[in-house]
């Protein structure tokens, strides 16, 4: 059994296999028409007579790739060794990390975290998933008021990224803060998101009269589905509701543009946006883990 890089021949095959590895295919072909992704990201398993999986890549930053997707038909005993060739395929040169966030939504959840430990993944953070699927629109007055990125600048919003950063829940975020210092990280925070999804219409701050209180980032991940992506009140502001405000602004700009399932992947230490989310009718769905592989400074030579 071998890794190697996917070739557009193995659609078909990826097809003809079904379940999760068929999904893997046709992710990976919405990936490609949209220009997020290159054929030479991804990579399958090949058994030499079927394939039995698949591993696919993206850039987050210059220093980190993140796993998009990963899919077994089976766990096989070298599963780990599998992927730890497809990390050492991926990794760049200038790459120094490696992320997957995988979700407990299927049988396989236990085996998988265990495959990606033996590969040298650590567990970074534990979140929880909220999805919001409420037919009606979100409706009701919202006591702040809102600026778009596209009024205010791009500059102002990435220091507000930092601000709200300073005693955060998020404790990746809160990593990546120290490790970086607090300005790199929030300017590599906001490019990452720009990569998903950039409409300077929707990425917002909220005031009270001139006062800046804090942001939200909604964001469409597909036709019919979006997600909250990003969300922080200043701390000085903290514990005054302004939370849920910042969330009623987000998901009603979502559901009023035809998005019918939001997302929302909270630190499962954010226990005030937790009940602020359950509040506004997100419902949770699943736990999930950030799985983390470290690629030492001089590479993987």
């Amino acid at each position: 059994m071998i890794v190697r890089q996917f070739l557009h021949d193995d659609l078909f095959k990826l097809e003809q296999i079904g379940g999760f590895v068929h999904q893997y295919g046709q992710n990976i072909q919405r990936w490609i028409k949209n220009e997020y992704i290159t054929e030479s990201d991804c990579y399958v398993f090949d058994t030499g007579e079927t394939l039995i999986g698949g591993v696919c890549f993206c850039d987050d930053t210059d220093e980190e790739r993140e796993i998009l997707d990963f899919v077994l038909t089976e766990i096989v005993p070298n599963g780990s060794e599998l992927l730890t060739q497809a990390v050492y395929h991926a990794a760049k040169p200038k790459t120094r990390k490696i992320s997957y966030n995988l979700y407990n939504d299927t049988e396989q959840y236990l085996d998988i975290k265990n495959l990606f430990h033996k590969a040298g993944f650590v567990v970074e953070q534990e979140k929880m998933r909220y999805i919001y699927e409420n037919i009606d629109f979100i409706t009701g007055n919202n006591e702040l008021r809102f600026k778009s990125v596209a009024e205010v600048g791009e500059d102002l919003f990435t220091d507000m990224v930092e601000r709200v950063t300073v005693n955060t829940l998020d404790q990746l975020m809160a990593k990546e803060a120290a490790r970086l210092g607090s300005s790199c990280a929030a300017r590599e925070y906001v490019n990452g998101l720009k990569a998903i999804d950039y409409n300077t219409d929707w990425w917002r701050l909220g005031y009270i009269d001139d006062l800046l209180i804090g942001l939200i980032i909604p964001q469409r991940l597909s036709e019919k589905a979006g997600a909250i992506n990003y969300i922080g009140v200043l701390p000085e502001y903290r514990g005054h509701g302004y939370g849920l405000a910042l969330l009623l602004e987000g998901t009603k700009i979502l559901t009023e543009s035809g998005i019918k399932k939001i997302y929302a992947d909270i630190d499962i230490a954010n226990k005030p946006l937790s009940s602020e989310l359950e509040k506004l009718g997100y419902v949770f769905k699943m736990e999930e883990v950030v799985l983390v592989y470290h690629i030492p400074e001089k590479g993987m030579d």
